[in-house]
């Protein structure tokens, strides 16, 4: 963005971004949440991640089709 825009805002944060970094959100979708916990979940069971995720999109899928 800053090599674009020669933003003056942009090239502040970068220069500081130790100071700012703490100010920056991650935005996670609530289906994706629920699936990486599920996962963490599977493979808690003894799961590989494969099948971990594989069982997670339908556990969550059987959940959203019962209401």
């Amino acid at each position: 963005h800053v090599d674009k825009t020669n933003s003056i805002k942009g090239k502040l944060i970068i220069e500081n971004f130790e100071t700012y970094l703490p100010k920056f959100k991650k935005i996670v979708p609530d289906d994706y949440s629920k699936m990486l916990k599920a996962i963490s979940s599977l493979e808690t069971k003894g799961l590989s991640i494969e099948e971990s995720q594989i069982e997670a999109f339908y556990e969550l899928e059987r959940r959203h089709n019962n209401g």
